[in-house]
């Protein structure tokens, strides 16, 4: 018996004759260059759930939200995550509602609850990682980071991160300058659940009251801690020279109460709504909405021209 030996592509051939054509007899040899490549025991997709609007804004970032098959009620931004399942309000989340969804990965922001139903996500062996959503720039950079080294995406967050701390440098040296060049700061009052006779005004320690501060403007309310209700005559004492109000893509926008119109800001004119999507979002986008608001706050820059 003799043999005669071919070679094709990556797999070795040897053809056993024995005084005729015998059967081809073929073995896998890695000998191409590209044979190293070659794997079978790939990964499958991950599967993620997100909670929280930031987080799962930050995961569309990173380029990876086709991975992620739920998300929680608050995630309306980018669009496309509004087609996705809802998850749940993400502070009053169902571990089961989420387990549905079959995830291998479930993205957390800090407030998710409540602790029973977290405890039963962290029983069930699918991946919980709990991030950092407080209303800061050093939360949302370690948000961003922390995500980047879960989803292996460090080298896109980097990005982001850089990309994000050169905006807000550039908007506080534009609203540095615009203040220097009117001799005023702004002050600012942020609104919400406003009725007839009484409003609650933003204090220390919200959203709103950090992007106000970011944006070059100072919080008429900022002696007062979180949200507070605050009365007509409150507000017509501080005289704030420019007036938030919060809404949202899906409600209607709320009806100004008369009286708002004998503030400074009523009279002239600076009475503005803020998505809370968007210009309250501590996410990668945060120093687009900083500058929005800035824009609003300076609207004629530092030289005080068009």
């Amino acid at each position: 018996m003799t043999r005669s030996t071919c070679r094709r592509g990556g797999i070795l051939c040897r053809r056993l004759l024995t005084g005729a054509l015998g059967p081809l007899v073929c073995v896998v040899a890695f000998t191409d260059p590209d044979a190293s490549a070659i794997t079978t025991d790939a990964k499958p997709p991950r599967r993620i759930v997100t909670l929280g609007a930031a987080v799962t804004e930050t995961v569309y970032a990173l380029g990876a939200g086709d991975e992620i098959v739920a998300r929680d009620t608050s995630s309306t931004h980018p669009k496309e995550a509004q087609a996705l399942p809802d998850a749940g309000y993400f502070r009053t989340i169902e571990a089961a509602r989420i387990l549905a969804q079959k995830p291998t990965l479930v993205l957390a922001a800090g407030g998710t609850g409540p602790d029973s139903q977290v405890a039963l996500l962290e029983q069930s062996g699918v991946e919980l990682v709990h991030l950092d959503e407080r209303p800061s720039v050093d939360a949302t950079v370690s948000m961003i980071t922390r995500i980047g080294v879960v989803l292996h995406l460090e080298a896109e967050a980097s990005r982001l991160v850089a990309a994000l701390k050169t905006k807000l440098t550039t908007v506080r040296k534009r609203s540095t300058a615009a203040a220097a060049a009117t001799g005023r700061t702004p002050r600012v009052a942020f609104l919400i659940s406003m009725g007839p006779t009484t409003v609650q005004a933003a204090g220390f320690g919200t959203a709103a009251d950090e992007v106000i501060t970011l944006a070059g403007g100072a919080n008429v309310f900022g002696d007062a801690r979180n949200y507070k209700v605050v009365s007509a005559e409150a507000l017509r004492a501080r005289d704030p020279d420019v007036i938030f109000y919060a809404i949202t893509s899906d409600v209607p926008a709320p009806l100004i109460p008369s009286w708002v119109s004998q503030t400074r800001a009523g009279r002239e004119g600076r009475v503005q709504p803020l998505d809370l999507g968007f210009h309250l979002m501590f996410g990668p986008h945060l120093g687009e909405a900083v500058e929005a608001v800035s824009l609003l706050l300076f609207p004629f820059g530092p030289t005080g021209g068009g």
